[in-house]
């Protein structure tokens, strides 16, 4: 075609031309495949943690519009409150399982068994399934001469296997009296180990943690990176809580408790951790909380907010660079149309009609957009590849290709139209006389 003749006469305006389309297609396709990678990695992390974990903490995910500062001075969620929850899970499983005995013994519809039901004030169903608690704090680890700095000190207690990626793969975990205790045993994560002991052996053996001996019992898997991790063990030394208060010293533990809601739902866990942590804290009626129960769904709302951004940063700087191809395509085509006014007489001379000469200068336009929105692809396919692979990974899929291309066609048609138009109605008479 001759628009190919156009773009080699004038290679430095055509290059502009194409490198503004295929910026924005750059850009738009890299956008929506980190997007699409962020979602990907949370919805690993949901289904992990599960997307009904309640978690107590300080602060809120998501906050109802007031002072930040307000939340700092509220306290740590504690052992007390971990014990109050624990003990009020153990008095629902206790009359959960009195229910199902005077219903499987045909007694539940008696007067006595109906008091019992009012006195006992809790649902026919356990409304958590699990309860855990966690601490941490940073402290320098010691072996054999070697040392490393800022670990994670992990303190747990309860079903503490909830709230992280790894699983114990070396040794053994903590026994119940171990976790309920401050016994001197230690799990290390999988480069804590490495970094200490290389390839050898590190169950049984005995480290320094904050001046204190601890005994190696266990070793984490790899957990690698995550974008949704509540505590990441790699780096970690898992202790029990009681331990890990000792060894924090005068450091405070940064705590949170988590509840996985049993077969009474989230919703109903939910007001039940509400309710007693207001009695453990006796907090008034009058007073507000001073604990904030987070879900994943809060954190889900948080990273669609998250990626709601960063696609619409991704949007501007692909628009402006969208038109500014747009408007590089339009100038090459009404040149083209200037050098080739004589042909495009000549062509209506002969009897072309305008929808032919309107479809002649379409096409070039939208081939000058094709070809930018693949170099783009192309651009961004290579930049795809170059990214390390960890938490978020960036894939160009058959639907970015599509959108990129789709994109391409809108944009070329669009930059196509008033040359074309002024191509198809020049007077065949005033073009040959140019």
């Amino acid at each position: 075609m001759e628009i190919f003749h156009q773009i080699k006469s004038d290679a430095l305006r055509a290059f502009l031309s194409l490198f503004g389309v295929s910026v924005g297609i750059f850009v738009v396709v890299v956008s929506f495949s980190l997007v699409d990678g962020i979602k990907r990695a949370v919805v690993a992390g949901f289904d992990h943690f599960g997307s009904d974990m309640i978690m107590v903490e300080r602060f809120p995910v998501v906050s109802d519009g007031g002072d930040w500062t307000r939340y700092a001075s509220r306290p740590q969620p504690s052992r007390e409150d971990f014990l109050a929850l624990v003990a009020n899970n153990r008095h629902q499983a206790i009359a959960e399982r009195k229910i199902a005995a005077l219903n499987r013994s045909g007694l539940a519809s008696t007067p006595s068994a109906a008091a019992d039901a009012r006195l006992s004030k809790q649902p026919s169903a356990t409304v958590s399934g699990w309860i855990s608690l966690a601490g941490s704090a940073e402290v320098d680890v010691a072996c054999g001469g070697k040392t490393m700095r800022g670990c994670k000190l992990l303190g747990v207690s309860g079903a503490w296997q909830h709230m992280v990626y790894a699983s114990v793969c070396a040794g053994r975990d903590f026994s119940l009296a171990e976790l309920s205790g401050s016994d001197a045993k230690v799990i290390l994560g999988a480069k804590v180990a490495e970094g200490l002991f290389g390839s050898g052996e590190p169950c049984g053996s005995s480290i320094r943690i904050g001046g204190r001996n601890m005994t190696v019992i266990g070793v984490l898997s790899l957990e690698g990176k995550n974008i949704i991790n509540l505590y990441a063990t790699d780096y970690a030394l898992v202790v029990p809580f009681a331990a890990a208060e000792r060894l924090a010293g005068d450091e405070e533990l940064e705590t949170m408790t988590a509840v996985g809601p049993g077969a009474a739902g989230r919703d109903a866990a939910m007001s039940e951790t509400r309710r007693v942590l207001r009695a453990a804290r006796r907090l008034p009626p009058a007073k507000e909380d001073n604990f904030a129960l987070n879900t994943m769904e809060d954190l889900s709302r948080q990273t669609v907010s998250l990626t709601s951004k960063i696609t619409a940063i991704g949007l501007v700087i692909a628009l402006f660079s969208l038109l500014i191809g747009g408007f590089g395509i339009v100038n090459i085509m009404l040149v083209s149309v200037k050098e080739r006014t004589y042909t495009i007489g000549l062509k209506k001379a002969l009897g072309a009609r305008r929808s032919r000469i309107l479809m002649e200068f379409m096409t070039e336009a939208l081939l000058l957009s094709v070809l930018g929105a693949g170099l783009g692809l192309l651009l961004a396919a290579t930049v795809a590849t170059l990214i390390p692979s960890g938490v978020i990974t960036a894939t160009i899929t058959s639907k970015h290709i599509a959108l990129a291309f789709g994109v391409a066609v809108v944009l070329g048609l669009a930059s196509g139209i008033a040359p074309a138009s002024q191509a198809a109605s020049l007077n065949p008479v005033d073009a040959l006389r140019k």
